[in-house]
């Protein structure tokens, strides 16, 4: 199903309720409530009130898929589902189950709580829902301020809040039952990464993701054989290259976006020609151009699916470019980001988790790229923003390692990762088979358990890279760095990865006294078109005004021309208006 809805405890939808849905929703009511299912998948089980529905298109261990009927059979257990089985999906997974006639409706996400799902609790009537704006409808619910201050910082969300009052994500390695007027939430897996015994070396590690890896990709092109490889210079993408096996490379599909100039394309080009694998680039400014009224109205579209808590100028060049595209089997590089630990740059080793090394991690790192330019925000909003963004933050890393590293591999994993990434990938989820196979909670373990200070300068993905396949461990990344040569501890390996991560600490140091981050690819084109019609329909934004987060004079020299505002502050004000959109 692309969406999902289910309420207990009210028998008929809300007024613009459904609308909230994609995929054409079909409600059901039943004897305690309804539910509405939208979009639905050739692989659903659907029978009156009764059903057993995927949210989103994955269901897949290590080794194979899972069926539908053996989701339904784990889930209606309820509370007492086997956890470790629901702990093999690999992320992003979550579906939903009902035996009708008064059952409670149980839907599961997947251990990293990479695949968004909400619920909402109210006085005797509860619901859960893969759009938090539908929930937000339905409950009526007004904007959290403090959820918005976070995001007018990093662009996204931190722990289980929405931006929406009594709207709640459901945790990582949960599921959720709804059942006379009530949600109660169960755990099925601790978050706890922990591995037994002594913590392995690099060598040991990455010997057994190698294993793992390679599993994992002669399983799944067994199953399917024309699965496309999202190709690019970094460095997720070379490990899922090198871990398929040479004979297999050959003839299999590979993608890539990227814009002329762009430097994806070229690394994508040169590693196709090694291993023969049959590449398509897909050029991201190639085609019709795009009216700015179109461009915002595809903005608006990407807010909506984001549901308002990342940045739709990001996704929407993505929704544009994928309406071109095969939405088959994907094979996507995300997960190795605890691997490598590239946010180690800077941070002691050794040190304790403090509330110091938490701000200067979100001053200099979380709000680097998407942050708001504070002139556009109204000034007792912009005061308190930072103060409740940090309180936040701070929270968040309650129960985490007490050792600052490992409290940062984390964060990343369990904060960046599940709601930035997380939200982003929700939405292709919906739309095509989109897997990512360093998300096995196994690989994911042995990244965490692996000292910190042995995985810096990218020494655990080196070697990693080298076991798989040598002569692609010789190939350059786009960062300039050799897998091969940070695989090998010593004085070299260590220079170059300085070196590197020296280029990108003097690029944020920029960013932050020229109060500029770096957007994604096509999000700058995509604020200028926005703010274009802005110019030529400035009722479009009167919205804006009554918010009481943005500064009607700042607005006003937008509109007028005055002012042109940045990406990350044009993303913000676009999921303004949609928020404010009722």
């Amino acid at each position: 199903m692309k969406s999902f809805l289910a309420v207990s405890g009210a028998s008929a939808p809300a007024a613009g309720v459904l609308a909230q849905l994609t995929g054409a929703p079909v409600v059901t009511r039943t004897p305690g409530g309804w539910f509405a299912l939208g979009g639905p998948d050739p692989a659903d089980r659907v029978d009156a009130d009764a059903f057993t529905v995927r949210l989103g298109k994955a269901a897949r261990t290590r080794t194979a898929d899972v069926a539908t009927e053996a989701l339904g059979t784990l889930l209606r257990d309820g509370a007492k589902v086997a956890g470790p089985a629901l702990a093999e999906l690999v992320p992003p997974f979550a579906a939903a189950h009902s035996d009708g006639a008064g059952a409670p409706v149980v839907a599961a996400t997947d251990w990293l709580g990479f695949r968004q799902l909400f619920w909402w609790q109210g006085a005797g009537v509860a619901a859960i829902s893969t759009s938090a704006l539908a929930l937000r409808a339905l409950a009526g619910a007004d904007q959290d301020r403090s959820a918005l201050a976070v995001q007018s910082l990093a662009g996204w969300q931190i722990g289980l809040r929405t931006v929406f009052e009594g709207v709640h994500k459901v945790p990582a390695g949960c599921l959720v039952a709804l059942e006379n007027g009530r949600v109660t939430l169960h755990r099925y897996v601790e978050e706890s990464l922990a591995v037994d015994g002594a913590p392995p070396s690099v060598e040991d590690a990455a010997i057994e993701q190698a294993a793992l890896m390679t599993a994992f990709h002669e399983a799944y092109l067994r199953d399917h054989p024309r699965s496309v490889l999202q190709l690019t210079g970094g460095q997720d993408s070379r490990v899922l290259q090198a871990a398929i096996r040479a004979d297999l490379r050959v003839g299999l599909p590979a993608l890539t976006l990227d814009v002329h100039g762009g430097t994806d394309s070229r690394f994508a080009a040169r590693l196709a020609g090694m291993t023969g694998m049959d590449l398509r680039i897909h050029w991201m400014d190639d085609g019709p151009a795009v009216t700015p009224g179109a461009a915002f109205d595809l903005a608006v579209r990407a807010a909506r699916e984001l549901d308002c808590m990342a940045s739709p100028l990001a996704l929407a060049p993505l929704l544009r470019a994928e309406a071109e595209l095969e939405q088959g089997h994907r094979l996507s590089g995300l997960g190795g980001e605890t691997c490598r630990g590239f946010y180690y740059f800077g941070q002691p080793s050794g040190a304790v988790t403090g509330p110091g090394l938490i701000e200067k991690l979100a001053t200099w790192r979380l709000y680097a790229n998407e942050a708001v330019s504070p002139e556009a925000l109204a000034p007792q909003f912009a005061a308190s923003a930072r103060s409740l963004a940090l309180e936040l933050i701070t929270e968040s890393f309650e129960g985490y390692p007490s050792e600052w590293l490992a409290a940062t591999d984390h964060f990343y994993l369990y904060q960046r990762m599940q709601r930035w990434s997380g939200a982003h990938g929700s939405v292709a989820a919906a739309n095509r088979h989109f897997i990512n196979p360093m998300f096995d909670r196994r690989f994911v373990q042995l990244a965490h358990a692996v000292r910190p200070e042995e995985k810096r300068n990218g020494l655990l993905t080196g070697r990693l890279i080298t076991l798989l396949d040598p002569a692609l461990a010789a190939v350059p990344l786009d960062s300039g760095l050799i897998p091969d040569r940070m695989g090998k501890p010593g004085l070299a390996a260590r220079t170059a990865g300085y070196r590197v991560t020296a280029r990108k600490a003097a690029r944020k140091i920029r960013q932050r006294l020229r109060g500029q981050g770096r957007p994604q690819l096509g999000a700058t084109e995509m604020a200028g078109l926005v703010v274009a019609h802005w110019r030529a329909e400035p009722l479009v934004t009167a919205p804006l005004r009554d918010t009481g987060l943005v500064r009607g004079s700042w607005l006003d020299d937008v509109l007028a021309g005055r002012a042109t505002p940045s990406p990350a502050t044009v993303a913000f004000l676009v999921n303004l208006l949609v928020i404010a959109d009722r």
